[in-house]
């Protein structure tokens, strides 16, 4: 009979090796279980540190299965702990059989708190924060929630078995009910111990349950099973202050020029300038005190409807944490967010002011001109507001949102030397030159007239008025440097010298402006040395000043038929001419020619088109080869090319070897390689030259032309062009704010202060060296500066938030920057001395002074907090965690029991985790 074949062709046959559907989901969920190893075996494993599971980040592995139509996701949550080191003592797994076991009885991880804000893998699961599990499984629906009793069940069977078929000793846990509710029902195995885990979840709290002893009954009767060993209970309480009285925190919002002038000001005569720097709401929003008594035997305390012993103000521990604002508006940062709007307006300042439209280019040769009146710019000057500096002729103001007394005051603040007695003055450091820094931002030195303005524009355009305000204070400022350039004052705040690359754009115009001015007075009123005309050395004749002459007299013949020297500054050594014994002399040169680096581009952009075999460009390079070889002429009629090469290039002479002992004037030699080339622009130039001196030729740059270029530049300037200008400027401004404002036990306080200032430091520098970009196909430079904002914006918020901190807990010139770290950071930070630290007890008093507020009674609430019946309000959140473990009164060896209860006002949910020894069942 067992060797009888089976005939195919019966009716009857059935394949029973066909699985099911639930069969094939149990197979899936143990292949998943396998594949993600969740057996710990016989290994071991260390105990979890103080609130570790809350610091820690955690990893999250993901599958989805189907069971039927129904798709579900498996979730492997675990910490990602600091490896053991050698001399910590681990504890073996025979202690209590799993690390389920030893994380439900460890008290170091109760009441961590939960992040709200962050990356799912860093906040904390409330499965963590409730049973304090360092790694578990969770079985949830992907769409719909599972609320049929018949399918919990069905899917708890498959739970179980796939929890036995793969010994996992993981915990498993299956989402039920509304997934808002967070009520999850699990299972771990273990050898012959089964711990079920079970969620009881009401939006009212039961009579019973309000209070330890009633905990204490459900618990105990749950388990069924008498311990030798008391209950060991852990209750905290937590308390909410939101309301602070004499405590409260208020940035103050001071907008300079607003109230008057400065002898107005509370600080009086001088007082400082800034940005504002702040938030318009206190950011603290909510102080949880934490008061908890950490291992407590139910036999030792009582806690009931008519008595309890937890007092708070006798708990062991305090701990406080803190709730800011989510986005409190911040002063500085809004501020330049406004200013940042206005980067592409193409308005001019004539569609604001139409009676600039008909202004003229300015007479910039100085002195009284009768078309005057028919030819000056309509922008009014500083001198048509300020008297100490104008002449007294009064020009037509225009009429805009500053008044007068803010706009002098302005002024006052951007020119300082028009007042007898600067209330502003410029420091010696806003003037100096810059040093060479490349991580330095482009713009100019700090509290330099640059920087002033730019102060100023973002003042005027968030609080005086706009876009309005912007043209009004940039006409007046224009105005200003054209009255300036015309009576050769110069210019305050701009560092001196030939325009610096290194600063921005604005301060290199200013300081263009400085230079022609300087050149006009030289120009003017004759040079700072005197010339000597003598062919010997030593002779003291000074008779060659500027003058004007005839061309007779300036080609007139010395002795040997050349034209007499001129234009002589000094000898260059003991060096001689090539062709003569005559002394080589240095001729006086004309100044180099400043360049903006606009300018520069330009030039550059030009030869480019032109190519370097341009006549053109090869007049533009040489124009000043052409001018010192004529100088060198004039002052060295006898001599040659190669004398002027040995002054002007001494690299490409190359003296003879061996040298000459009888000849040390350096005479013996040639040219370079490069100068023998025929038709060379040296030689080219130097045959085309002629003996003119400096102060006879054409001037290489003329200060009045090139003045004119950057007044026209100022006045024509749109408002996007007027932003653009200024916003580096005004983003190292901020910088140098936050930096000033942020004292150092502030910055000890913020996390990472130096490292962040660092990094706004370092992207500031790169922005400002970009050229602007508009929108267009790479991020427009409006869009890097907002982001740059948004990271200035979060350090002024929590400098901010530690000087709310500081003034609340701690006594004027106290701080302690470590605490105040913990709570920037959301942490939990235990008080070093409890109830009797002196924090708690401006905690209580901050209560008492709340409580006395909503009462109306601050004065009585002031005598009764310090008096002896000082008390807390009813807590907003009540904790109680209850653990049993080791021997039984009768059957021996007992099973870990848990049970975690909290109540608050809107919900009561109770975490329970009961095992029992399956042996005998």
């Amino acid at each position: 009979m067992m060797n009888e074949e089976v005939d195919d062709t019966e009716f009857f046959q059935q394949d029973f090796t066909t699985a099911s559907d639930w069969e094939l989901f149990n197979a899936r969920l143990e292949e998943i279980f396998h594949e993600w190893k969740l057996s710990f075996g016989q290994g071991t494993f260390r105990k979890l540190a103080h609130h570790e599971l809350a610091s820690c980040k955690w990893n999250v592995a993901r599958e989805t299965i189907k069971f039927s139509d129904v798709e579900l996701q498996v979730a492997h949550y675990k910490a990602c702990l600091e490896p053991v080191e050698e001399t910590e003592t681990p504890l073996t797994s025979a202690a209590l059989g799993c690390q389920t076991f030893v994380d439900l009885m460890s008290t170091e991880n109760d009441y961590c708190a939960v992040k709200q804000v962050g990356p799912e893998e860093d906040r904390l699961h409330p499965l963590a924060q409730w049973y304090g599990l360092r790694e578990f499984v969770i079985v949830s629906p992907a769409k719909k929630s599972i609320a049929n009793e018949s399918q919990i069940r069905i899917l708890m069977s498959s739970i179980h078995i796939a929890v036995a078929e793969s010994s996992c000793d993981v915990p498993v846990f299956v989402q039920v009910m509304d997934k808002v509710q967070h009520v999850y029902l699990g299972v771990c195995e273990s050898g012959a111990v089964r711990l079920s885990f079970d969620i009881v979840h009401l939006h009212v709290t039961p009579p019973t349950c309000k209070y330890l002893s009633g905990l204490l009954e459900v618990f105990k009767g749950k388990i069924g099973v008498q311990y030798v060993e008391p209950v060991v209970v852990s209750v905290r309480f937590t308390y909410s202050l939101s309301r602070f009285v004499s405590s409260s925190f208020a940035s103050d919002k001071s907008i300079p020029f607003s109230d008057g002038g400065p002898d107005d000001a509370p600080d009086g005569p001088g007082w400082n300038v800034a940005l504002p720097f702040g938030v318009s709401v206190d950011p603290v929003a909510e102080l949880l005190v934490h008061c908890t008594w950490p291992q407590v035997a139910d036999n030792v305390v009582v806690d009931s409807q008519t008595y309890t012993d937890f007092d708070p103000l006798t708990a062991p521990l305090w701990s406080v944490r803190v709730l800011f604002e989510d986005t409190p508006v911040c002063y500085m940062a809004d501020c330049i967010q406004e200013f940042l709007q206005i980067v592409n307006n193409r308005r001019a300042l004539t569609e604001y002011f139409s009676e600039l439209a008909f202004g003229a280019t300015q007479n910039l040769d100085g002195g009284p001109n009768p078309l005057d009146l028919l030819t000056e710019s309509k922008i009014p000057s500083l001198a048509s507001v300020l008297p100490a500096i104008g002449a007294g002729k009064k020009q037509p103001k225009l009429e805009g949102p500053l008044n007068d007394d803010q706009l002098k005051e302005m002024l006052y603040y951007l020119f300082p030397d028009a007042q007898q007695e600067p209330h502003w003055p410029y420091a010696s450091s806003s003037t100096g030159p810059a040093e060479f820094d490349p991580l330095k931002i482009k713009s100019a030195n700090p509290d330099s007239l640059v920087h002033r303005l730019a102060t100023l524009l973002a003042l005027c355009n968030a609080f005086f008025g706009g876009k309005r305000a912007v043209a009004q204070l940039w006409a007046e400022f224009a105005q200003e440097m054209r009255y300036r350039v015309e009576r050769c004052i110069p210019v305050p705040g701009v560092a001196g010298g030939f325009p610096d690359s290194r600063t921005c754009l604005l301060h290199q115009k200013l300081q263009m402006l400085n230079v022609c001015m300087e050149r006009r007075t030289l120009r003017e009123g004759g040079l700072p040395f005197s010339m000597t005309s003598s062919a010997a050395p030593g002779v003291g004749e000074s008779d060659e000043e500027f003058f004007d002459c005839s061309d007779e007299e300036e080609g007139r013949a010395g002795s040997g038929g050349l034209p007499e020297p001129v234009g002589r500054l000094s000898r260059l050594g003991k060096m001689l001419l090539v062709g003569s014994d005559e002394p080589l002399y240095i001729p006086v040169t004309q100044e180099p020619v400043p360049k903006t680096e606009d300018q520069l581009e330009d030039d550059a952009e030009v030869m480019l088109k032109l190519g370097p075999g341009s006549e053109l460009c090869t007049q533009m390079m040489s124009a000043s080869l052409l001018s010192d070889m004529e100088s060198f002429k004039a002052a060295n009629p006898a001599a040659g090319l190669e004398d002027f090469i040995r002054w002007y290039s001494p690299r490409d002479w190359i003296e003879d070897e061996p040298v000459d002992e009888q000849d040390p004037f350096g005479r013996r030699g040639h040219l370079s390689s490069r100068m023998l080339i025929p038709g060379n622009t040296w030689q080219t130039v130097w045959e085309s030259a002629r003996a003119v001196p400096a102060r006879r030729q054409k001037r290489l740059f003329d200060d009045t032309k090139e003045a004119e270029k950057v007044l026209h530049f100022l006045e024509s300037r749109t408002i996007g062009q007027i932003a653009q200008l200024s916003m580096a400027t005004l983003f190292h401004v901020a910088l140098l704010t936050l930096s000033s404002q942020a004292s150092p036990s502030e910055r000890d306080a913020v996390p990472r202060f130096a490292e962040t200032f660092e990094k706004l430091t370092a992207s500031c520098c790169k922005l400002s060296r970009e050229a602007w970009a508009a929108d267009g196909p790479r991020v427009s430079s409006a869009a890097k500066y907002e982001q740059l904002l948004g990271e200035m914006m979060q350090l002024e918020c929590v400098v901010t938030q530690v000087r709310s901190l500081q003034r609340k807990l701690f006594d004027a010139g106290e701080s302690s920057p470590e605490l105040v770290q913990r709570m920037l950071q959301a942490h939990e930070t235990e008080l070093p001395e409890g109830a009797g630290s002196a924090m708690a007890r401006r905690l209580v008093n901050m209560f008492a002074e709340a409580k006395g507020a909503a009462n109306e009674q601050q004065g009585s609430a002031v005598e009764h907090h310090t008096g002896a019946n000082v008390s807390l309000p009813d807590p907003i959140e009540k904790q109680f965690t209850l653990r049993l473990s080791g021997e039984t009164i009768s059957k021996g060896m007992g099973t870990p029991q848990f049970v975690r209860a909290i109540l608050t006002s809107q919900e009561f949910r109770l975490c329970g985790a009961f095992s029992r020894n399956t042996t005998f069942y």
